[in-house]
């Protein structure tokens, strides 16, 4: 994960990685596993792009 922030709109190979697990899981069969490790990436994905966001006007 990041320690440092980053220059909008750059992907850092942890949000790749991140994106390819859920593209990955995405395939696989339902089942409360997979939602629950759906929801854990999604949460991850969230810390690691809270500070690519822009202030609102």
């Amino acid at each position: 994960m990041p320690t440092t922030p980053r220059p909008h709109g750059q992907v850092t190979p942890a949000l790749d990685d991140v994106n390819d697990r859920i593209r990955h899981l995405m395939g696989q069969p339902a089942s409360p596993s997979r939602a629950e490790e759906y929801r854990r990436l999604l949460d991850l994905w969230a810390e690691l792009t809270q500070d690519d966001v822009e202030p609102a006007a």
